[in-house]
């Protein structure tokens, strides 16, 4: 396997991990989430910025998971401290792929991409209810800085 960079040559691919992803997201909060397809506009505007990437997982020429990261800074509110720092919008590892540590692989990259850049940290958000997501993050270190609560009626 090698983690390497996306080009517009893997669009493709992407797109059909990213229904995969919108997939299992929709089965974890279906009231407020569906299956549904990436812009491919939106791929191919984040691999040709100079501040985002699409970190690919590759075997044999097939795209089997990717993470979407890109440069951040703090909102300019006078309490936050200003920083510079990664986040990561998607990640997936197709499910015939996953606990075969391609997921650890795109998270190391992805701190070498930060790293790389001088930024202050990684970021990311994670629905609730993705137990197997979650783990993952903590086993590399990521903590709970916050948390989003919504009040239905």
């Amino acid at each position: 396997m090698k983690i390497k960079i996306a080009t517009l040559d893997d669009i493709q691919q992407i797109e059909v991990l990213y229904e995969e992803l919108f997939f299992e997201m929709s089965a974890l909060q279906p009231k407020y989430l569906k299956p549904a397809k990436q812009d491919v506009v939106f791929i191919k505007n984040t691999i040709n910025e100079k501040k985002s990437d699409i970190l690919i997982a590759d075997i044999n020429n097939r795209v089997v998971g990717f993470l979407l990261i890109q440069e951040s800074t703090t909102p300019p509110y006078s309490c936050l401290i200003d920083h510079n720092y990664a986040f990561i919008i998607d990640v997936i590892v197709g499910s015939q792929y996953q606990n075969h540590g391609i997921g650890s692989a795109l998270l190391l990259e992805a701190k070498k991409w930060a790293e790389k850049r001088n930024l202050d940290y990684l970021e990311l958000n994670v629905l609730s209810e993705n137990t197997g997501a979650i783990a993952l993050y903590e086993k590399h270190g990521f903590k709970d800085t916050s948390h989003t609560m919504r009040l239905e009626f």
